[in-house]
């Protein structure tokens, strides 16, 4: 037995089914605007968030700074 024929699936012997025009034109769109919104929109953020996020931020960074000095002054 050839590997072409184990390999290739046989023939389902009626077309695929197509798509209408309309259908492919309203896929199109509806992506299109999916895409257009996700670019296009802002996240809003809560001025008290980011201001903990970022204490948060900045206090990580000091005590990796501190760590650091910490593990050169050990060596």
């Amino acid at each position: 037995m050839s590997t072409k024929s184990v390999l290739r699936p046989p023939d389902a012997g009626v077309a695929p089914r197509t798509v209408s025009l309309t259908d492919r034109i309203a896929l199109r769109i509806g992506m299109s605007l999916i895409i257009w919104s996700r670019r296009t929109r802002r996240p809003q953020t809560d001025p008290a968030l980011r201001e903990q996020l970022d204490r948060e931020r900045v206090q990580r960074e000091a005590e990796w700074a501190m760590l650091g000095i910490g593990l050169r002054a050990w060596r």
